[in-house]
């Protein structure tokens, strides 16, 4: 999940990446949808993000891609959809509970402690998964 985020107190986690897809991409998502599942419903959130695609997704792209019934504007289907569907869903919820959900973009690797220790607990999950693939292949 690198790039991404919370600062909230003892929130950070560290995770292997969910499903057969492994992407950049998805890592980024993932982790905006994990923090806003640890953030209250009923909380402000401020995400702070280096992926301008993840933050796009959520931000611009989406209303547009289900008006098309999650088609991009080439008429194929959505990518990431499972994930940026859920984040959209909670931020829904959320402003149904008057609860802000705001993003904020990041330059990658530009000494930003929380972007810095969000890379690091990338790498530690990238670690868990393959640890856990190894693991796997010697039974």
């Amino acid at each position: 999940m690198s790039g991404s985020g919370l600062t909230a107190s003892n929130s950070n986690i560290s995770e292997p990446l969910a499903g057969e897809v492994q992407t950049n991409q998805r890592a980024e998502l993932t982790a905006i949808l994990r923090a806003l599942q640890i953030v209250g419903i009923d909380e402000n959130a401020d995400i702070r993000s280096d992926s301008q695609y993840a933050i796009r997704c959520v931000t611009e792209w989406a209303p547009g891609w289900e008006k098309k019934g999650w088609k991009t504007m080439e008429g194929t289907d959505v990518k990431n959809r499972d994930l940026v569907e859920a984040i959209c869903t909670l931020m829904k919820m959320r402003n149904e509970m008057q609860a802000q959900t705001t993003f904020k973009w990041l330059k990658g690797h530009a000494s930003d402690a929380g972007n810095n220790a969000a890379d690091e607990l990338a790498v530690n999950g990238a670690k868990m998964a393959k640890a856990a693939r190894l693991a796997g292949r010697g039974k």
